[in-house]
């Protein structure tokens, strides 16, 4: 398995994707906290990111946010495995500071694709699988000084624009406890 953190590009050729977002797309500014996607709506597009970054989480019962992964530049930002099935999703998608996209719609950019490789998205969705898999993994099997290593080691040039709340939220330890990691 590869040591990137969103390691589902490198196990699925997304090169006529991101390529058919960058000449259709159109380009879509969002401000830090306006959502890409809301918990319960059925995603409507497919984005690559240009700059910033955003967060994919979910709300707790008692309302705070549980961060469950990130988008950074070059890669893409959608619901994606709620929406194959066209279920409402399940998490939501935030801009974590000003972030600039390329949308699609979702149905046009994989009825597209699919007239190339008519089994991209069951290669998309298997690549999403494996890399979710490996950080369910990485939770039990690695301690969190690891788990923000290899996290860094993947963006190092984001690593300092990430907010320590939404990182820790994301590495399941306290803002205080990743504080002490990183010093």
């Amino acid at each position: 398995m590869a040591d990137t953190f969103n390691s589902y590009k490198d196990l699925v050729d997304l090169r006529p994707l991101i390529e058919l977002i960058r000449t259709e797309g159109k380009p879509v500014l969002y401000e830090r906290g306006e959502y890409l996607l809301h918990e319960g709506d059925i995603e409507k597009y497919i984005s690559v990111v240009i700059s910033g970054y955003c967060r994919y989480v979910t709300h707790r019962s008692d309302g705070s946010e549980g961060v469950v992964g990130f988008s950074f530049p070059g890669d893409i930002a959608s619901g994606f495995s709620d929406r194959m099935y066209r279920n409402p999703s399940r998490l939501a998608i935030i801009a974590s500071c000003r972030l600039e996209v390329l949308q699609l719609p979702f149905g046009y950019a994989f009825s597209k694709i699919s007239e190339h490789d008519r089994h991209f998205t069951l290669k998309m969705e298997n690549a999403f699988s494996r890399t979710l898999f490996e950080r369910h993994l990485n939770l039990y099997k690695l301690t969190p000084a690891e788990r923000y290593r290899k996290f860094a080691a993947s963006y190092p040039e984001i690593i300092g624009q990430i907010l320590v709340k939404e990182l820790a939220s994301f590495l399941q330890i306290t803002p205080q406890h990743l504080r002490r990691i990183r010093k």
